[in-house]
């Protein structure tokens, strides 16, 4: 990675991107802990017989379950800016995920089908969630930047009453037609970026408060969320809960303190949302499943951990260093692009 000097670039701060990398995992241990194992959401709680792997299994989801939340914060707190080369990019990164792996897929089965083939060209659509509701996002950020622009400070108080509406519709209600869908939507995301520039024009005031306070307020939202999971309330698991919300706000809060550079863990960090995709991407997920389940069924749960946690780091590196090169690729294959569109549109 080129230095600050060379290339005139603000360098990103690495103690924000080390949250970025923690996110990534936090995402890996929600998805191994649960949806891989056939459990999503967890089952009951069965106060009367708590065994180590509910227990275990309910405490790691309690602590990662903020996982989407911590993604869609750091993109709220830097802002997001649309331009033409960032859905360019975000497309060929995609690309490079998608369809290598259906080749790798077509030579290992030896059946290759144009339909499928076509589907996975077109990646925002046969993207998962995640990647959809970012897009839309970044599609109407220049609204709510805009929005934040004007009402600046004032806008805290829309913000909440934002939560308060997707808390009450969403949670309590759950009235299916506002599209809350339990955190898993576009609202929820425009939400979490609201959230987050609040805190960018809080941070000063913030800061004011011990680092502290904030990690105690994670860990007490971590315990409130299991007892809300043992009481049978049905939305504790969702990612709009308010305290899931509170609980990725507090995780947030103790990276702005200190910033510093460290090459190394900006170079992780910027090949990271690989991980989120290429585990979830058909034939891997169901080899990753495959072996977390034989490991479960197989091993005693202290076992199950320790082997459980080297399959995610290696899926973690394996990921991360392909998403270095796509990300590497992308970047190259959009550079200067919207200098040579503005030109375009100058001209003409």
């Amino acid at each position: 990675m080129l230095s600050e000097k060379k290339t005139n670039r603000p360098q990103r701060n690495s103690s924000i991107e080390l949250y970025r990398i923690l996110a990534t995992f936090a995402v890996l241990i929600v998805h191994f802990n649960g949806w891989f194992v056939g459990d999503w959401p967890l089952p009951d709680y069965d106060i009367s017989n708590p065994t180590l792997f509910r227990t275990g299994q309910m405490v790691f989801e309690a602590l990662s379950i903020i996982c989407v939340n911590m993604f869609v914060i750091i993109s709220g707190y830097f802002g997001i800016k649309l331009k033409l080369s960032s859905i360019i990019k975000l497309y060929i990164y995609l690309a490079l995920i998608y369809v290598p792996l259906y080749l790798v897929r077509f030579v290992s089965t030896h059946e290759f089908i144009l339909s499928d083939f076509l589907e996975k060209c077109f990646v925002i659509s046969y993207a998962g969630y995640f990647i959809q509701c970012y897009f839309m996002l970044m599609i109407l950020s220049p609204v709510i930047n805009a929005f934040f622009d004007k009402y600046g400070k004032e806008s805290l108080k829309w913000v909440v009453v934002f939560w308060v509406l997707e808390f009450w519709f969403g949670c309590i209600m759950d009235v299916e037609e506002l599209g809350y869908n339990r955190g898993f939507s576009v609202i929820h995301f425009v939400l979490m970026y609201m959230i987050a520039r609040c805190i960018r024009l809080y941070e000063d005031e913030i800061k004011k408060m011990k680092r502290w306070v904030w990690v105690f307020g994670y860990l007490l939202s971590t315990i409130v969320i299991m007892i809300c999971f043992v009481l049978g309330i049905k939305w504790c698991w969702d990612y709009s809960n308010p305290i899931v919300v509170f609980s990725s706000i507090c995780s947030f809060l103790p990276f702005l303190y200190k910033s510093y550079y460290n090459r190394v863990i900006n170079w992780i960090a910027s090949g990271t949302l690989s991980v989120y995709i290429i585990h979830v991407t058909n034939r891997i997920q169901t080899i990753l499943e495959t072996v977390d389940r034989h490991l479960l069924e197989t091993k005693s749960y202290p076992v199950y951990l320790i082997m459980i946690s080297g399959v995610i780091l290696i899926t973690f590196i394996v990921s991360t260093l392909y998403g270095i090169v796509c990300n590497y690729i992308s970047s190259r294959a959009t550079k200067d692009i919207d200098k040579k569109a503005k030109a375009v549109m100058s001209f003409e």
